[in-house]
């Protein structure tokens, strides 16, 4: 089977891969931050964004890649931040989001977490999946994304950073199946 390249510069999506795609389905995996600018474009889905950044880095570079990207709606603010974390994880940070939040009294939320795979000169074949949840109070937990400091699970009573602190793999699961899903359909090709 050939390596898979996995283009990422999130250090808690690296360890994702290795938990899921190596240790779970043994593939081999080839990590990396991209030595050029990979575009994020102005979306309304994670999908998109992901599909667009796997297609440019493919044809560019001439060999398949992987992508992918995470984002959380929250019901509330009509769906936002949605596929914009990293720019309200950049502008405000968790702390500053949770204060902001602190007198809504819709904390429902969704992570959608997207793979994104292609080939040069091919179209993507994207993978979604998504957890529902709701937003802490405050920020905790030692480790994570940003969201993983506030985002709690459903059937939980801890952050996303709290579990990772104890176990990585469950962490993980709680993004959904998207990964799981581009592993299956990874295996037949």
């Amino acid at each position: 089977m050939k390596k898979i390249l996995y283009l990422t510069s999130n250090p808690y999506k690296f360890r994702e891969a290795e938990i899921i795609l190596h240790d779970q389905y043994g593939f081999e995996l080839e990590i990396k931050d991209p030595d050029f600018e990979l575009y994020e474009i102005q979306a309304e889905t994670c999908a998109e964004v992901a599909a667009f950044s796997a297609k440019y880095a493919a044809d560019k570079l001439g060999v398949p890649c992987l992508k992918s990207d995470t984002g959380m709606y929250m019901e509330a603010l009509g769906g936002l931040p949605g596929p914009y974390n990293h720019y309200f994880d950049k502008q405000i940070g968790a702390e500053k989001f949770v204060e902001l939040m602190k007198n809504e009294p819709n904390r429902k939320a969704r992570i959608e977490h997207c793979f994104a795979f292609c080939e040069p000169g091919k179209e993507p074949v994207v993978f979604t999946g998504e957890s529902t949840g709701t937003i802490a109070t405050e920020c905790r937990g030692k480790d994570g994304r940003w969201h993983d400091f506030f985002y709690i699970p459903d059937g939980e009573t801890r952050t996303l950073a709290e579990i990772g602190d104890e176990d990585q793999a469950k962490k993980a699961s709680y993004y959904g199946d998207a990964i799981h899903k581009f592993a299956e359909w990874h295996k037949q090709q």
